[in-house]
């Protein structure tokens, strides 16, 4: 899944109801995906470090990450520093490869 760029990098733009779907499947091995239960609970961390992404596509997985560890989404479902590092990092590896 790569994300498309206008001629000068302009605008990224990402097929969230695709990556919503991939995650559907995939986030049961995300952290703590166990303790919320259902997909739809846990959706708002995930398309969190897609906002981010989005609304700051320059920015290296260092910063990104520290700014989606700062986001409500993260800090109202009481995620570690480190989980939520691990998964910026997985979605950060699924736009970027």
């Amino acid at each position: 899944m790569h994300p498309q760029q206008a001629e000068h990098g302009r605008a990224v733009l990402i097929d969230i109801d695709r990556e919503r779907d991939y995650w559907r499947q995939h986030y049961v091995n995300m952290p703590r995906a166990s303790q919320h239960r259902s997909f739809e609970l846990y959706w708002p961390a995930l398309s969190s470090a897609y906002d981010v992404y989005l609304n700051h596509p320059h920015t290296d997985q260092d910063t990104g990450s520290a700014l989606y560890a700062n986001s409500q989404a993260v800090r109202s479902r009481g995620l570690s520093l480190e989980e939520a590092r691990a998964i910026y990092a997985e979605v950060w590896q699924r736009i970027t490869r």
